[in-house]
């Protein structure tokens, strides 16, 4: 939660710094691929493979000594090469992303990318050390390392501002992101390097922790005969569903890059809005995703696999329900409360940029915040099959959500190029809905009735809870609405402008929780009951 906190202040220097528009663009492109290697390395192979043979290792004689150095040795130098490999093709990468852009821009996200994808390496040493860590039952410092990351990239964005600022828009005094053409060699290399850097001390963190456990690394080749002969099943499963995801995310931003470029030849700079935008609009998204749901699925992963590899079925439903239910009664509100205060969500967490972008952002969220509720029952379905040892059902999910997205892509070919970053945001909510339809039918007919009924009563309690809620506040969005309207447009100081947005969603927010708990409680919500109970005998004390 600090990582993800101290995460939300770094985008709002980024936006702040960067913008939404083409450089924020450029940066996002080349900032991006590092990011998807690394899902792919950690989420893929190291997760579902490393971490079972670590534990098994460490059972030998040598307590895995032998094993685990020969897995980083030969790890290292897979990760070094791919990263060289990749930077030699950095200049193809942004062509088959941004072919259609002008050359100011494909030189920046070029010099972008040099400088950002050494990162590669260093994601990929985080993960292994990490998992070494996790393996060894030590968890602290592998959880803190993003936070330590996150200070790192904080102080590169302050001081890029102290040295650099921003410019000015030469009416009115108001500043403005730079263009592309506007970066220097200094500026480039402070601002990417700052982030690169991050990632670096991320890696390194860890040393001392895994220093501590008494481990020491010795440098060891080969892999033949220590246990990894063949990579099981369940990983190569796990990988495709990754690397289906991850064409998933270049046909979206190649289709936002495409669709800007396009919108700025039609003289529509103005409306156009790419990966940028999408991206704040993602993160925001994922806010709630990641302090809610993952946290609770995460905690019950272990259940699920215990049940399983006991053959105990009725466990099994009932944790799947639980981990149905509970992240309803927090996200079901969010939801409601994130399109009532999309627009001041997006000014108060990204402050500079200007007020078209806030509200394509804002409504991009919107479109977005629909699927968070599929978007969490797919990551509980995907749990569910892991637990299972059946990796399959989640690759036909995460096909369909990407051949979704994929035909978004294609329809944006054919109507106005400002509609496509929302047709693209509605192709992945879509796509979400599909996909954990798909996944609840499948480990239906895998594990047998799942009980889904005490689901859906749930989720049409909270239902009416949060709508009350909701309409309620909305009414006291119109009444603040003169006030702080006025303060989040452009022409208003970005201190301004945060504190407006911050006054709107703290009064509207405490106005609608105040409503949500109260009706959710009057109709025997059994989550919101005990967060109730828990709160009266803290008070109590």
């Amino acid at each position: 939660m600090a990582s993800r906190v101290l995460g939300v202040v770094r985008n709002g220097l980024l936006t702040a710094i960067i913008g939404a528009q083409l450089a924020g663009d450029a940066f996002s492109l080349a900032n991006t691929l590092p990011n998807v290697l690394y899902v792919l390395a950690a989420g893929g192979i190291l997760n579902a493979v490393l971490i079972p043979s670590l534990a098994r290792a460490m059972k030998l004689e040598d307590g895995g000594q032998e094993f685990t150095d020969r897995v980083i040795t030969v790890a290292l130098a897979g990760m070094a090469v791919i990263t060289v490999v990749v930077m030699a093709g950095a200049g193809g990468f942004v062509w088959l992303l941004a072919r259609n852009s002008s050359p100011q821009f494909k030189d920046l996200a070029l010099a972008f990318s040099l400088i950002c994808l050494p990162q590669i390496f260093f994601y990929g040493l985080f993960a292994l050390l990490g998992q070494i860590l996790n393996a060894r039952g030590r968890f602290g410092a592998f959880a803190w390392a993003p936070f330590i990351a996150n200070v790192v990239a904080v102080a590169g964005l302050v001081l890029f501002l102290i040295v650099f600022g921003r410019p000015d828009d030469g009416a009115g005094g108001h500043q403005r992101p730079r263009a592309p053409s506007e970066w220097t060699g200094p500026m480039i290399w402070l601002f990417a390097g700052s982030a690169t850097l991050s990632v670096v001390v991320q890696a390194l963190s860890l040393v001392p922790a895994l220093r501590r456990t008494g481990f020491h690394y010795r440098p060891r080749w080969g892999l033949r005969g220590v246990g990894l002969g063949g990579v099981s099943r369940l990983a190569l499963w796990a990988f495709a569903g990754l690397a289906v995801s991850q064409i998933g995310f270049f046909i979206s931003q190649g289709v936002l890059n495409n669709a800007t470029a396009s919108a700025q030849s039609l003289g529509l700079e103005q409306a156009a809005r790419g990966p940028a935008a999408y991206g704040i609009a993602f993160t925001l998204f994922m806010l709630p995703h990641a302090f809610v749901t993952v946290s609770i699925i995460t905690a019950l992963f272990p259940r699920f696999s215990a049940a399983a590899a006991a053959g105990d079925t009725a466990s099994l439903r009932r944790d799947f329900r639980t981990g149905l239910t509970m992240p309803l009664v927090a996200n079901v509100p969010i939801m409601v409360a994130v399109i009532v205060l999309a627009n001041p969500i997006v000014a108060l967490l990204n402050p500079g940029i200007d007020t078209r972008s806030v509200e394509v952002s804002g409504s991009v969220l919107i479109i977005m915040i629909l699927g968070l509720v599929p978007f969490g029952l797919d990551l509980l379905c995907y749990r569910m099959f892991f637990a299972l040892e059946d990796g399959k059902p989640t690759v036909v999910m995460q096909a369909l959500l990407t051949g979704i997205s994929a035909l978004a892509g294609v329809v944006t070919l054919f109507v106005n190029p400002v509609w496509a970053i929302g047709i693209m945001a509605m192709g992945q909510t879509v796509g979400n809905v599909v996909s954990s339809a798909v996944g609840l039918y499948l480990l239906r007919r895998r594990t047998g009735p799942l009980g889904l009924s005490s689901g859906i009563v749930t989720t049409a309690r909270v239902g009416v809870a949060a709508t009350v809620a909701g309409l309620v506040a909305s009414g006291v969005t119109l009444v603040l609405h003169p006030i702080t309207g006025a303060a989040i447009d452009s022409s208003s100081s970005d201190l301004k402008r945060m504190f407006a947005s911050a006054l709107e969603i703290g009064l509207v927010g405490l106005v609608f929780g105040v409503i949500y708990v109260g009706i959710a409680h009057a109709l025997h919500v059994r989550e919101v009951r005990q967060v109730a109970d828990l709160l009266r005998q803290r008070l109590g004390r």
